[in-house]
């Protein structure tokens, strides 16, 4: 149950993953804000002497996750208390993606509804009808990459100029229209978003062929879109709008430079798309997860059959929380942080120990060494993974127990 908002808090005596203090024991929260993290004698002489502070017994505190969620899939709904903060809703159903939008809020998350619609040109475009200053286009009934091409580029345009997101949806692997699949004219209406995301524990089945030279033509598809949206706008209306692709699997190195060149943002399930390769090019990307614990996401990165999959830990937590806001239009720039002036909303996590995880054959992007200040988060080697005690979400408890003093 939602609580109500504290005026200030502090908890002490835990780990606080933030990118201000790597060391820090402490977090004060000042009513829907994070106020300071640092050290426990420093957050309680902050606090002053009437705040009690409450006692975190060495959990971890993180910022909470965002979830990934295809509306029109047979999933249930990820929870606060699974440790996420906010869901992003992806359907064609305007009804349902109303319905799941709703259920998210009265569980006390953030809902970040995006509407899965074709758009042909910016006289159809209304976006004060919109839930989101975003609008899907489902790439699932082209069969055809020249047909392919032409609507998403007409999409792309007609977003661009109606100042949207366009998010650029494929669907999983072995659903709707692929390379070998079934021929057409992408002049059908606006279908299903595709398949819920599969779970993490069978994520790294795609295994190599992520890495495999040999990219997913229907990425070519959408580049060439981007490509002539560009030529047609130019760059810099089309840059702004920090358009996405979503369930990205399959990509070639040139396929990952090109994604880099057009500041197009990657969304994609961890363990079947060359995250290594997407961090070299400099793309943005994101991690999409709706298991019932999200550790397994970073879990399945971390330690993906291929070494082109993986990438370390932290780069597939950030991916999971700050880059997603990030992602999004109209995110406040310290989103998915803890850090102070941050919007409270974070989870608890009972953890068997903390440790900087670099993702082997990927390169050492920061350094584990302590004297590097490189925040830990959860060892995910360990025999089980990180339990969610309390989320907070924009300084309201909605799941667990606070920290007692």
């Amino acid at each position: 149950m939602k609580s109500e908002q504290q005026t200030v808090r502090v908890w002490v005596n835990g780990s606080v993953y933030s990118p201000a203090d790597p060391f820090a024991t402490a977090v004060l929260l000042d009513g829907a804000t994070v106020a300071w993290v640092g050290s426990d004698d420093a957050a309680r002489a902050m606090a002053g002497a009437d705040v009690t502070p409450g006692d975190l017994r060495a959990a971890v505190v993180t910022p909470a996750f965002v979830a990934h969620h295809r509306v029109d899939g047979p999933r249930e709904l990820p929870r606060a208390e699974h440790g996420y903060g906010a869901v992003e809703l992806l359907s064609s159903d305007p009804d349902a993606l109303d319905a799941a939008t709703r259920e998210v809020r009265a569980d006390g998350l953030h809902a970040l509804p995006i509407l899965v619609r074709r758009a042909r040109d910016t006289e159809q475009l209304d976006p004060s009808a919109l839930p989101s200053p975003a609008l899907g286009f489902d790439a699932a009934p082209f069969g055809d990459p020249a047909a392919l091409a032409d609507a998403a580029r007409e999409h792309l345009v007609a977003c661009t100029r109606a100042g949207l997101q366009a998010v650029l949806v494929l669907p999983p692997s072995g659903d709707g229209a692929s390379e070998g699949g079934p021929s057409g004219d992408g002049s059908s209406e606006e279908g299903s978003t595709g398949g819920a995301p599969s779970d993490e524990g069978s994520a790294g089945t795609a295994g190599p062929d992520a890495a495999s030279s040999s990219g997913d033509p229907r990425v070519d598809a959408l580049l060439d879109a981007a490509d002539a949206a560009v030529q047609e706008l130019g760059g810099r209306a089309f840059h702004a709008r920090g358009h996405r692709i979503v369930g990205v699997e399959r990509l070639s190195e040139a396929q990952c430079e090109r994604l880099a060149g057009l500041a197009i943002t990657v969304s994609c399930e961890p363990g079947r798309a060359p995250l290594r390769d997407l961090s070299r090019a400099g793309v943005p990307v994101t991690l999409m997860t709706d298991a019932p614990n999200p550790w397994t996401a970073v879990k399945a990165a971390l330690e993906a059959p291929d070494e082109h999959l993986r990438t370390s830990a932290r780069a597939a937590f950030l991916a999971l929380t700050r880059g997603v806001w990030r992602a999004h239009r109209g995110g406040t720039p310290l989103a998915g942080q803890l850090a102070p002036g941050a919007e409270a909303t974070l989870a608890v996590w009972d953890a068997e120990s903390v440790m900087v995880q670099q993702a082997q054959g990927t390169g050492a992007s920061w350094s584990t060494d302590p004297r590097a200040r490189t925040p830990v988060l959860p060892a995910l080697d360990d025999s089980r993974l990180p339990r969610c005690e309390a989320t907070v979400v924009a300084g309201s408890l909605v799941s667990g127990v606070e920290p007692r003093p």
